[in-house]
C-alpha cells in the first residue's frame, strides 16, 4: 500500500534495460561475477519493490509488465524508453572512445574486462542515471521533496532495506548527497590526501577501476537536480574531453572536483564482514 502523503519519505527513481549482460559468461572470456540475466535483476528489484516509497521506473516493453506486477498496488509510474533509437548518437561517440587505441592502451590489462571499457550500453546507462531523476521530475508531479536515484539491482537481498518499509532520512535540501567507499575526511574537518580530489587522481580512479563514490544511490531535493544534471553533463564533457570515458564512479569523482559545494559525500564504512559497504545507504541513512 502506497504511504500517506503527509508521511516523510524519498521518491525513488531507476532503471533497467537488458543490455546483454545474461550472455556475459566465463565461455565467452568474460569475469564470472559479471554474469546477470534478466531474472537476476527482476529477484533484486523484487526487494526494492517491497518500500512503499514512490517509485518512477525507466525501462522497456518487455520489462514494465514485471515492473507492475512487483508494484501493485504502490504509487509508481513506468516509462518506456528505447535506447539504441532515443540515444544512438552517444551509444555512437562512447563506442568510437572505447574502441580508440590510445585510450586502451591507457588501462592496464587486467581491467579490459571490465564492462565501462568495452561495452557502450554500460557505460551509456550509467550517465543517464541523473538525466532519468531530471526527467521523472519534469514529467510528474511527485509527491516528495527528496528524490533519489537508486539503481535496479541495488538491494540483493532484504537485509539492504534494514527492515523498513517507507525509506526516508532528512538529507540537507541545500545538497546533492553521495556516498563514499572512502573517507573524504579526516577528523571530519580535513580533506584526506588519498581521496581523489584533484584532476590527476581522478584520470588515475577511471584509468584503474579505482572505485570510490558508488553510483549506486544518489539523494537531492527535486529542486536541485536540474543544476546537477548540468554539472554532470559538463564533468562528461571534461572527461569526452581528455579521450576518455567512464561509469558513474568516474563522472561523479569529476563533479566534486567542478562543484564541491553543491556536493555533500558521506562515508559508508564498512560492512559486517569488514568490507566495504557498497550496500550499506539504507541501513546507514534512515529514521
Amino acid at each position: 500500500m502506497s504511504i500517506n502523503n503527509s508521511v516523510n519519505s524519498i521518491t525513488i527513481v531507476t532503471a533497467f534495460f537488458d543490455i546483454g549482460r545474461g550472455d556475459w559468461s566465463t565461455e565467452k572470456g568474460h569475469s564470472s561475477h559479471l554474469l546477470r540475466n534478466n531474472q537476476t535483476y527482476l529477484s533484486y528489484f523484487e526487494n526494492l519493490a517491497k518500500l512503499d516509497n514512490e517509485m518512477v521506473v525507466f525501462t522497456t516493453e518487455e520489462i514494465a509488465p514485471f515492473v507492475i506486477k512487483l508494484r501493485k498496488g504502490k504509487k509508481t509510474e513506468v516509462v518506456i524508453v528505447d535506447l539504441d533509437s532515443k540515444f544512438k548518437g552517444l551509444l555512437t561517440s562512447i563506442r568510437d572512445i572505447l574502441k580508440n587505441a590510445d585510450f586502451m592502451e591507457k588501462i592496464p590489462e587486467a581491467q579490459r574486462k571490465n564492462p565501462e571499457y568495452w561495452s557502450e550500453k554500460y557505460v551509456l546507462i550509467n550517465n543517464l542515471k541523473t538525466y532519468f531523476v531530471h526527467t521523472a521530475i519534469k514529467e510528474f508531479d511527485l509527491v516528495n521533496d527528496l528524490v533519489a536515484w537508486v539503481d535496479f539491482g541495488y538491494c540483493r537481498d532484504t537485509d539492504t532495506l534494514a527492515n523498513i518499509n517507507n525509506w526516508y532520512y532528512n538529507f540537507d535540501a541545500q545538497y546533492i548527497h553521495l556516498f563514499t567507499l572512502k573517507r573524504s575526511k579526516l577528523l571530519s574537518v580535513f580533506n584526506n590526501p588519498n581521496f581523489p580530489y584533484k584532476k590527476h587522481q581522478i584520470t588515475n580512479c577511471i584509468l584503474n577501476n579505482k572505485a570510490t563514490i558508488i553510483g549506486g544511490v544518489i539523494v537531492g531535493h527535486k529542486q536541485l537536480w536540474n543544476e546537477f544534471l548540468t554539472v554532470v553533463k559538463d564533468a562528461q564533457r571534461a572527461i569526452y574531453q581528455e579521450n576518455m570515458v567512464d561509469d558513474d564512479q568516474g563522472v561523479y569523482l569529476m563533479c566534486n572536483y567542478l562543484r564541491p559545494d553543491l556536493i555533500k559525500l558521506h562515508y559508508l564504512g564498512k560492512d559486517n564482514n569488514g568490507k566495504k559497504d557498497w550496500f550499506g545507504t539504507m541501513q546507514k541513512f534512515h529514521v
